[in-house]
């Protein structure tokens, strides 16, 4: 008798035990649903989800980079587009994601930005010149900080920061290439009109990662305030193909933001051009 009262204690204590499992594993999965249903938490209410995509297009390799972080301080998302025609550009655009993300994992950045941005950008920077010595190599970056319905941004080179708001792309940064550097010197009284104009199409980068004349990274002077419904976008120029009209129409569909990065993508390998740059998009909505 006594060994049957024993055994149904056991069988008892068993039975609570797996029934606590199976409710502790319950709630973790209503937790992720709600947590994947959310977002991640930007403050102020606002929560953002992240997709991401590329592709090689008609080149021979990715020289493209991304990266993004999550943490409780704020998301950090970036992307670095190596200069294909130096030496190994991957390698370039890889130093570059990895040292803006450990810099930013390394504690709580989001009380100095512009500190973060100019220390990630420099350091990058040498990192890239020790590895490749007397040999050129480079790359480019765009990066954004979302903190508190803020977003912060920083930016070396010529690919894209966008926020899609109201149905339209609106560019956040500057491309920092001789068409626009001539055209600062043109309103800053340096150069005539027409010297200006005799290179309007003239794409060539004047500032990259990597650059020995390299000083600092542009950034935003103050933050763009995120509403609900935004999207924030990084993109290397192989996503320009499209247009912004064709990106528009994409970035209007109400889904999340994977399912958008994808079709970008998609639509860039579809895209008739010959020869087809490596694209990389990172898509950040909020809601």
């Amino acid at each position: 008798m006594w060994e049957l009262i024993t055994d149904s204690k056991v069988l008892i204590a068993l039975g609570v035990s797996v029934g606590i499992i199976i409710i502790v594993l319950v709630l973790c999965i209503l937790i992720r649903l709600l947590r994947d249903n959310k977002g991640y938490a930007i403050g102020n209410n606002l929560y953002a989800d992240v997709g991401n995509a590329q592709t090689i297009g008609t080149r021979e390799k990715q020289d493209d980079s991304f990266a993004v972080s999550i943490r409780e301080y704020g998301i950090m998302a970036l992307v670095a587009d190596g200069i294909g025609g130096y030496i190994n550009g991957k390698l370039a655009s890889s130093i570059t994601a990895e040292t803006f993300m450990d810099e930013f994992e390394k504690r709580d950045v989001t009380d100095n930005l512009t500190y973060y941005f100019q220390k990630s950008a420099m350091l990058s920077n040498e990192r890239i010149r020790d590895e490749f010595g007397e040999a050129k190599g480079g790359t480019t970056v765009v990066t954004v900080v979302l903190k508190d319905d803020k977003l912060f941004w920083s930016s070396v080179g010529d690919s894209n920061i966008a926020v899609f708001r109201g149905g339209r792309l609106i560019m956040v940064n500057r491309k920092e290439n001789v068409r626009n550097w001539l055209e600062d010197q043109y309103h800053a009284g340096a150069i005539a009109r027409e010297e200006a104009l005799s290179n309007n199409t003239d794409t060539r980068l004047v500032n990259y990662l990597g650059y020995d004349g390299f000083k600092k990274a542009d950034e935003s002077d103050r933050p763009i305030f995120l509403k609900k419904g935004d999207k924030v976008l990084i993109y290397s120029d192989g996503v320009e193909v499209l247009g912004q009209i064709e990106l528009e129409k994409l970035l209007s569909k109400k889904t999340h933001p994977q399912n958008i990065a994808d079709e970008v993508i998609s639509q860039v390998e579809k895209h008739k051009k010959k020869n087809k740059d490596n694209a990389t998009i990172v898509i950040l909505t909020i809601k």
